[in-house]
């Protein structure tokens, strides 16, 4: 048998009104009230309908987090960000993944359309740009990491191409001329924004970009073990070799540690992200670091004051980028 408000209502001899005004913490109930709604709530082991009352409030103090996968480390400090800044403003996030799989991404937007949540945060998003910036007009939807083809939602990321023209010129800047990189098929903007960097610091350095220096694959480790051993099948091999994730330039520096390259002096290697692994291999690797705590303490802030404002913010906010410099790049 479920328990109502009601039942408590009459078993405390209160209103219904009263009964709520005690649940909600309200300051106008005399103590023996009080008390006595407390009481009946133990006997009658009553418990609130939350979802029920926070639909009627319009409002559920959370914040749903969607991500890919839970195996990308960097996502960690992301979320730790996220929580934190919910946590102080009296908001939790819920964490879901999609497997890469746009068709779930939208199921779980459900949540938002339905008011189980109050706002959603995209981590790497699947669905199109069009979809999404839609979206973004009807609910308090935001990005993090990425940034879409449009400049009319709120998103918190690094800047990418200049992420990549930093690394790349630090290559250069070591007096390396034929830099490989190893990309994704993935078409998403931070892989497109840091290819367009390392061609940039290739132009402005002077070196003509070859097509051939790039190898297409995933984010995943085999993917920097065949690209590598692309690299190296060239009559001309590279002498460094930029990877947009640290997981791929692992991958590349363990074939070519395999096959008897000196990384650091024979071949120069760069990755990104800064992953914790990043720092454990053998050589360890020069990365670009991006400020993942504070982007995720960023978005929700800013995902917050678009809950309580009628004029949404819906900027793109690019945090500070940084380059780590270690072994792989013989420092």
């Amino acid at each position: 048998m479920n328990i109502t408000i009601k039942d408590v209502a009459r078993a405390a001899n209160v209103s219904v009104a009263t009964v709520s005004r005690v649940l909600n913490n309200k300051n106008n109930v005399s103590e023996d009230a009080v008390q006595a709604v407390n009481r009946a709530v133990e006997e009658l082991g009553y418990s609130p309908n939350f979802l029920g009352r926070d639909l009627r409030k319009s409002e559920t103090k959370r914040i749903l987090a969607i991500i890919a996968s839970t195996e990308k480390t960097f996502y960690n400090d992301v979320l730790r960000g996220m929580q934190d800044a919910a946590y102080t403003e009296g908001y939790d996030v819920l964490i879901a993944t999609t497997r890469d799989d746009p068709e779930h991404e939208m199921h779980l937007l459900g949540m938002l359309f339905s008011r189980a949540v109050d706002g959603a945060v995209l981590l790497a998003p699947k669905l199109d740009s069009k979809t999404i910036s839609d979206l973004s007009k009807r609910y308090r939807l935001a990005i993090c990491l990425e940034r879409l083809d449009t400049d009319d939602i709120l998103c918190v990321t690094i800047d990418n191409e200049r992420a990549g023209y930093d690394a790349t010129k630090y290559l250069i800047g070591k007096g390396r001329k034929r830099i490989g990189m190893i990309s994704t098929e993935i078409r998403s903007m931070s892989s497109v924004d840091r290819e367009n960097g390392y061609k940039r610091a290739l132009k402005e350095s002077g070196i003509p970009f070859d097509p051939a220096l790039i190898y297409y694959g995933d984010y995943e480790t085999e993917t920097g073990t065949r690209g590598c051993e692309y690299l190296l099948s060239l009559s001309q091999k590279p002498d460094a070799i930029f990877s947009i994730s640290d997981t791929i330039s692992i991958g590349a520096m363990t074939y070519a540690v395999q096959h008897g390259i000196t990384v650091g002096k024979d071949i120069l290697f760069f990755g990104f992200d800064n992953i914790a692994y990043s720092h454990m291999f053998i050589p360890k690797l020069s990365t670009v670091d991006q400020p993942c705590y504070l982007q995720g303490k960023t978005v929700v802030e800013k995902l917050i004051a678009n809950m309580k404002s009628d004029t949404p913010d819906r900027q793109t906010y690019m945090l500070p980028h940084s380059l780590i410099l270690r072994e792989s790049t013989g420092d």
